[in-house]
């Protein structure tokens, strides 16, 4: 059950959003209706919603600084917008917010339950998402070696800070290496280390290189999620962090010997 809260100032229209749908057979479970946005945002801090449906022209404080405040400060928070205003600055400002639907007065309600369902099936589907790499990151973290248990123990009290520091910095990569953008720069910035000092000092304890564990936690990954034939390749491509499928399909075929598409129709 998905919560959410309506801030607008009309009475009139207040009580008919509030009593025209039926928002628990949508699978939303209403917190209530508040006058303007100063209200809202006090009613957000007792209670958190997972959507925002609120008005644009309120006093005190407008919707779209309602919804900015309310995201810098719940940036979980999925906003909707119901307003007559139909500017296009408005629209234009409300896309820079991320706002996920824009709906015109008069209220129909029945376009009203259309956008709410497709919030929540955004929001079913980020849910998923953020569980699936919650998974990944448990998963990479078991499958990281404990090196201070495996590494010999010749010269311990000298290599125990580079021990340690290659630990936080293969911690690192295993909790962010579904993301796209994740370099041996950031890495290194993460552990506080210089691009050139961690790879080496990377290779030097494990035998490998940063960008040799990102692939093959990539590819592990890769691997898990294919065993689900629900879940399309280029959408796995796009989990693990790789842009281009062909340098994905390149990858995997290195560590595992087949293609991704060989892979999965081995284990259906």
């Amino acid at each position: 059950m998905f919560k959410l809260l309506i801030a607008e100032d009309v009475k009139m229209v207040r009580d008919t959003l509030c009593r025209s749908i039926e928002w628990e057979k949508l699978g939303i479970e209403l917190l209530g209706a508040a006058e303007n946005g100063e209200e809202a945002l006090a009613w957000l801090a007792r209670e958190p919603a997972d959507l925002l449906l609120t008005d644009i022209g309120m006093p005190k404080m407008n919707g779209l600084e309602l919804i900015e405040a309310a995201q810098s400060r719940y940036p979980d928070i999925r906003c909707l917008i119901l307003s007559g205003l139909s500017e296009f600055e408005h629209a234009r400002q409300a896309l820079k917010l991320q706002v996920m639907d824009y709906v015109l007065k008069p209220i129909d309600p029945s376009e009203i339950e259309r956008v709410c369902l497709r919030a929540i099936e955004q929001l079913r589907q980020e849910r998923a998402r953020k569980e699936e790499a919650e998974f990944a990151i448990q998963a990479a973290k078991e499958k990281l070696p404990t090196l201070l248990e495996e590494l010999p123990p010749d010269g311990w009290a000298g290599n125990l800070k580079k021990k340690k520091l290659v630990e936080r910095a293969l911690q690192y990569v295993g909790e962010h290496f579904g993301h796209r953008e994740l370099s041996l720069a950031d890495t290194a910035a993460a552990v506080g280390l210089s691009d050139k000092y961690l790879n080496a000092i990377v290779k030097e304890v494990t035998g490998f290189t940063i960008n040799h564990w990102m692939i093959r936690l990539r590819m592990e990954e890769a691997a898990r999620l294919l065993e689900d034939p629900m879940i399309k390749i280029y959408e796995i491509c796009d989990r693990i962090g790789y842009a281009d499928q062909d340098h994905f399909r390149e990858s995997f075929k290195k560590q595992y010997g087949v293609t991704p598409t060989e892979f999965r129709n081995r284990r259906l």
